[in-house]
């Protein structure tokens, strides 16, 4: 039977995973992420994903076929009313030790383009000044906003679990797409074929170039000035396949989440990032940009502070679900 706790709201009315050198791997599944809120506007953001992220299709394809109008969620043409109804939040609090899988998968995501409360979200933030053409500042800015959502779905809300964005791990995610689906690099970076390293070439390996790391010389163009030079940090990546190229920034990064939540559940590997990772950078790489209907690729790096689960899976026989949440025992 579900049991879940309602609270009253404080602020607010996405597959594989592989292990850095000197990391923990895929999140190891104990949980990994966290939520945040900073009323700042958008002339006021910072940009983390860099300039060399080439977004052009992303701006175009979701207008193609005349299907959408705008990135915000009501801009989405195949979602109705109704459904952006039903996926709205009352503030209960998810408790994924009190739920099944598939329960829980359900409460979070309605559908893979609906997180739950993730629309009311949008429009108490108005993260993009202009719905046709966000900037990509504002873009990086929406992703720290729905993330910290996710984790507000679940009690998530303290500082300390709020997820950062970071400098390197954006950089390190477009490095390792750069790596995987061109040969910009190769020359001046030889290594093993196929490897975590690169070169990436003709690889089926979805995280070739996971640790492609280039010389500081060669990261000066995609860092802010005088940014200290990236290096191997413990962390993980997950790389989605099911974001698609046509779909509007509100929720392109959702199918990544969702699809990877409905097939592991919350103690899943690559879902554990999304709740327990203190900082985080995402790269989303179309690898056919003459194909409007393609699947795009959304790399996530993960890194700083693993935050313990407040819940425990209901699989381990010392698990007491009654003693689980953010108010457990209180």
């Amino acid at each position: 039977m579900t049991s879940v706790l309602r609270v009253t709201l404080l602020g607010a009315l996405l597959v594989a995973c592989s292990r850095d050198p000197n990391g923990r791997g895929p999140d190891d599944g104990n949980g990994e992420d966290v939520s945040g809120d900073s009323g700042t506007t958008s002339n006021s953001l910072t940009q983390y994903t860099p300039d060399q992220a080439d977004w052009s299709t992303f701006a175009t394809k979701p207008f193609a076929g005349g299907t959408n109008t705008a990135h915000d969620p009501d801009g989405v043409g195949w979602i109705s009313e109704a459904d952006w109804q039903a996926a709205e939040w009352d503030g209960t609090i998810y408790n994924p030790s009190q739920m099944t899988p598939q329960e829980f998968a359900d409460a979070i995501c309605p559908s893979v383009d609906r997180v739950r409360g993730i629309r009311e979200v949008f429009y108490a933030h108005q993260p993009f000044a202009d719905n046709e053409n966000p900037t990509k500042a504002e873009v990086d800015e929406w992703h720290r906003l729905a993330i910290n959502h996710v984790r507000a779905l679940v009690g998530y809300t303290e500082v300390e679990r709020q997820v950062q964005p970071d400098h390197c791990m954006f950089a390190r995610a477009l490095w390792g797409d750069e790596r995987k689906f061109t040969t910009d690099w190769d020359e001046a970076y030889p290594g093993t074929n196929g490897s975590a390293y690169g070169p990436c070439e003709g690889s089926n390996n979805a995280h070739c170039g996971a640790t492609f790391i280039p010389d500081p010389e060669d990261q000066a163009p995609y860092l802010p000035e005088d940014y200290p030079a990236c290096t191997e940090q413990a962390g993980s990546e997950g790389v989605f396949s099911g974001p698609k190229s046509n779909i509007p920034w509100s929720i392109k990064w959702s199918r990544g989440f969702c699809n990877t939540l409905l097939a592991e559940g919350f103690w899943g590997g690559h879902v554990g990032p999304w709740y327990h990772r203190e900082k985080f950078g995402l790269s989303f790489w179309d690898n056919d940009p003459a194909n409007n209907d393609n699947n795009a690729v959304l790399r996530a790096k993960w890194t700083g502070t693993l935050m313990p689960s407040l819940y425990c899976n209901p699989d381990d026989p010392e698990c007491d679900p009654e003693a689980t949440g953010p108010n457990a025992g209180g």
